[in-house]
């Protein structure tokens, strides 16, 4: 799948056709390469093959790409570049023998620019010294090309997970601008201090306005928890006072609060997963209260409520990341509805734990196949240090995201069970029988478990992935 899309974005980007060099498509391209494991490996291969063009034109906006993933795709992307593999496709259009010969001499200086640039820039690098060295000692290169006088970078993305500060290469990127006597390099230099001030600005601010409104949310959703806990010790059916209503209102009103924080904090997974925790209390806090101030309601509003609450003792969450979609993809997260049929991994004490399957892939991930962990807490007893970890063969890859809590209070009668879940991504390019080795730990009470099991009875996997 990333070959795919790489390959058409490389197309795109390197079109003997284009006026100018198109950096959507190239930004597109080196997004695409940072965000697959894959990516570097996939991404070299087929930039070999473009910088190789007969086609001046193609090969020199392949040798631009190439130096914008240099720029903008770190270290992983620095070591594919760097092996011999790799190299040896750049030192074929500079040797007579190989392409050298009818390989156009605008491409063969820019590939000894290139090359003689990484030497100075990327010094760890150890085979790229060699390379070039060599080229010297044949007397393929007669002497260091000078540079261009401007650096190829595209204009810096709106929005970064890190600071440039914070990643080694971008600083080393900045640091080699900065000694530079060229006002071009200096102008793309203060260019970069400026977006990443205001990104860091950006940042501060929804990490703020984040962290007081889940305080806000742990607030009305404690005191509600509270008024609501006294009632069921008391027996006595709630009455709605103006109070209560005002308090009830509020807790409702920070729903959508929640998604539009989500949709903020896509990627951020420690963040996310605790405004999914949040999301988790408010939903059942919200539907308590209408279980015991809402029996007069309309019978649609009642089926309405009931659904709700179905969901919500599935797995605590459903019900949000089934609106959160609607509202983010990169994020992954799916609502089971019409499900395959769950498989239990543990059901004892009253924890019951279990996966359930999706049916189709996500919304543009073809290929990719969504379970969820759900674990429910029916016992009287407390329930911390949950974790679940999981290993599939080499053939497929698993990723796991966070899980939307680690603790589980006791069960409450009258009140959904406390849920934990867990979304778990399944890669299988292969498409063979799935098989998942998982260690399941937690402690009940005073009591450790420490459980490791065989999943091997997985849903056929057309049946997961929808084809």
């Amino acid at each position: 799948q990333v070959y795919l899309f790489l390959l058409l974005v490389s197309d795109q980007a390197t079109d003997p056709n284009n006026q100018e060099d198109r950096w959507d498509c190239i930004q597109g391209f080196y997004q695409l390469v940072n965000q697959d494991a894959d990516g570097p490996q996939v991404a070299v291969r087929l930039l070999a093959h473009k910088i190789q063009s007969p086609q001046e034109k193609e090969a020199l906006q392949a040798l631009t790409v190439l130096e914008a993933c240099m720029n903008n795709c770190g270290k992983r992307f620095h070591s594919e570049a760097g092996k011999f593999r790799f190299l040896n496709e750049l030192i074929k259009i500079l040797t007579p023998k190989y392409f050298g010969a009818w390989t156009s001499q605008k491409v063969k200086d820019r590939v000894t620019e290139v090359l003689y640039g990484w030497t100075l820039w990327l010094k760890d690098e150890l085979k790229i010294q060699e390379a070039y060295s060599m080229l010297k000692k044949q007397g393929i290169v007669k002497k260091d090309p000078k540079l261009p006088d401007t650096v190829i970078m595209a204009p810096p993305p709106q929005r970064a997970t890190d600071s440039i500060f914070d990643q080694d290469d971008k600083a080393k990127l900045l640091a080699r601008l900065l000694k530079s006597a060229r006002p071009e390099d200096l102008e793309t230099a203060n260019r970069l201090i400026k977006s990443t001030i205001k990104e860091e600005q950006e940042k501060a601010e929804k990490v703020s306005k984040r962290e007081s409104t889940l305080k806000e949310v742990e607030s009305s959703t404690k005191q509600l928890r509270e008024l609501l806990d006294q009632n069921t010790l008391t027996g006595v059916l709630l009455q709605p006072s103006n109070d209560i209503k005002a308090l009830y209102e509020r807790c409702d009103r920070l729903r959508p609060s929640l998604f539009r924080l989500a949709s903020d904090t896509m990627e951020d997974d420690a963040a996310l997963a605790q405004i999914l925790a949040a999301n988790d209390e408010l939903t059942l806090v919200v539907n308590a209260y209408k279980d015991q101030v809402g029996r007069g309601e309309c019978n649609g509003e009642r089926t309405r409520r009931k659904n709700e609450e179905m969901t919500s003792k599935h797995s605590g969450r459903s019900y949000f990341v089934h609106l959160f979609a609607h509202y983010c993809l990169t994020i992954i997260f799916m609502c089971l509805v019409g499900q395959l049929e769950p498989i239990t991994l543990h059901n004892r004490a009253g924890i019951h734990v279990s996966l359930h399957f999706a049916k189709d892939c996500p919304p543009g991930h073809p290929g990719v196949a969504v379970a969820v962990l759900s674990a429910v807490n029916t016992s009287a007893l407390h329930v911390k240090d949950f974790m679940f970890q999981a290993a599939v063969p080499k053939t497929m890859l698993v990723k796991l995201q966070p899980a939307s809590r680690t603790q589980l209070p006791p069960y409450k009668p009258l009140l959904p069970p406390p849920a934990v879940s867990q979304v778990i991504l399944l890669a299988n390019p292969h498409r063979r029988k799935v098989r998942l080795r998982y260690k399941l730990t937690l402690t009940h009470g005073d009591q450790q478990l420490n459980e490791t099991g065989d999943v091997d009875n997985f849903p056929d996997w057309t049946s997961m992935v929808g084809f």
